[in-house]
This record gives structure tokens, sequence and C-alpha cells, in this order.
């Protein structure tokens, strides 16, 4: 015997609920860290150290080693398949 009261309907989404969460997407996405960044400040943040690749001759090297080892070269503006034509 199925008693009346026990299960609940699915709830659907109302307009008040949707623009809230509207609203708090549109607040999170504000505070995602953009900066301005004054022209005396660009000398400190062009430094070696800054970089994410500290060494581009090193970088180069890993780009030819992962192209090599895939098969597959390429967006780094580079030619070549894999084969060793290039």
């Amino acid at each position: 015997m199925i008693r009346r009261g026990l299960i609940r309907p699915t709830a659907r989404p109302t307009l008040a609920r949707s623009l809230a969460w509207l609203l708090a997407l549109a607040a999170l996405s504000s505070a995602t860290g953009c900066a301005r960044v004054k022209p005396w400040e660009r000398g400190t943040l062009a430094k070696r150290c800054m970089r994410f690749d500290a060494d581009p001759d090193d970088a180069v090297l890993e780009q030819h080693t992962f192209a090599y080892r895939e098969g597959a070269a390429g967006a780094y503006g580079g030619g070549g398949g894999g084969c060793g034509c290039n």
C-alpha cells in the first residue's frame, strides 16, 4: 500500500531561485582577481623569476622532446609531423 505524502514531487526552480543563482555567479565572476598594473610595476613583473618557464631555451628543448615522443608537432609555430621530414 502506497501512502500519499511520502514521495515529494520534484521541485521546479522558481524565478527567485534562478535569479539568486545568477547574481551569485555574477558576483563570483566579478571577483576573479583582475588588477591594473602601474607602469612602474611592470618591470618587477617582467623579471625572470616571474615567468612560467624561466629558461626559454629549456622550454624549446622540452617542446622538441614532446614532439619527438608523441609523433606530432603543432601549436608552437613549427612545422613537421614527427616523421623526421621537417
